[in-house]
């Protein structure tokens, strides 16, 4: 996995919204200043609390959002300087499993229509050859081709994500987003599709951007884990040295919000948060961590600390490392 299928240089993406007297336009950063790569085969886990970029990010390395700054290259291209075109013949390589089964569905058409759009609208075989692609598709998502013509409100939450997933791989693309895939599901469900996202990328040598809110979820599905705060990274790490040496407070604070089994050792845990996240429209100065972080310092509240290495390919955004 030493070869980077994408490449995220200083990407940032703002919104200007109205305040909320109406006048004045304020700034939101929802993604700000963050650079990263993908190797090819990998699983890249995007994990932190709700607001943070999360989504937004997986979106606009898509190109579904429009940047403000940055460059986003996939096979040494940057996705922003190609004309409509070439966008249109790179989707068949990137594609994106969306977050709510329920809604990422058009209820008025049939699952077997929605997992043969993208191959009718690039024009990838004939309609024999587009209905047989539709049969095993659907097979080896684990739904029976003999419901392809029943409407998406027929199924479960969890076979309505295994239909979303079937038409995110019709297309046969090597690297593919899944924003929140299991979040709307129940936890055995989402044991079910986590299994079958790893099964599909042995079988199909895929690679994922895979994107949650749940620590738990990132750990088990991902080979290398990314977390942010408020629009930016603050570490990076593979997954089993982010598990045995996370060094940012914030990181922490996530493995320790994990539940345990045991009574007696509850109260042995850490409690380091404290407070809300603060506004993206407003982020406090220095590090956005700081009035939520038991141990900062002076200088924590006046400069963002930089992204560095601690250690080989772990990387730490945090003036404790100094």
């Amino acid at each position: 996995m030493s070869e980077s299928l994408m490449e995220v240089k200083d990407l940032k993406k703002y919104y200007r919204i109205s305040s909320r007297e109406g006048n004045a336009k304020q700034t939101l950063k929802a993604v700000d200043g963050v650079s990263f790569d993908i190797k090819k085969g990998e699983i890249l886990g995007i994990v932190g609390e709700s607001g943070c970029g999360k989504s937004t990010l997986g979106k606009t390395v898509l190109r579904l959002h429009e940047k403000t700054e940055g460059e986003v290259l996939y096979g040494g291209r940057d996705l922003f300087s190609l004309d409509h075109k070439e966008m249109v013949d790179l989707r068949k390589s990137i594609q994106m499993v969306f977050q709510d089964p329920f809604s990422s569905l058009n209820p008025r058409k049939k699952v077997g229509s929605l997992i043969s759009q993208p191959l009718r609208i690039h024009k990838a075989g004939t309609p024999a050859e587009i209905a047989e692609k539709v049969d095993s598709i659907m097979e080896e998502v684990g739904i029976n081709p003999m419901y392809k013509n029943r409407f998406p409100h027929q199924f479960s939450g969890g076979q309505r994500q295994r239909i979303g997933i079937a038409r995110a791989l019709t297309l046969n693309p090597e690297f593919v987003v899944c924003d929140e895939a299991v979040s709307a599901l129940d936890v055995s469900v989402q044991a079910q599709i986590l299994n079958l996202l790893q099964d599909l990328r042995e079988k199909h040598d895929l690679t994922y951007m895979f994107i949650a809110h749940d620590l738990a979820v990132v750990e088990y599905i991902s080979t290398r884990i990314v977390v942010m705060y408020l629009g930016k990274i603050i570490e990076m790490a593979d997954k089993d040295e982010l598990v045995k040496n996370h060094t940012h407070p914030y990181t922490k604070a996530l493995f320790n919000a994990f539940p345990l089994t045991d009574p007696h050792k509850r109260d042995q845990k850490e409690k380091i948060v404290m407070g809300d996240v603060p506004s993206p429209i407003n982020p406090p100065t220095g590090c956005h961590f700081h009035p939520r972080c038991p141990y900062a310092k002076d200088i924590c509240k006046q400069q963002y600390p930089p992204l560095k290495e601690v250690s080989p390919g772990h990387m730490s955004a945090c003036w404790l490392n100094e």
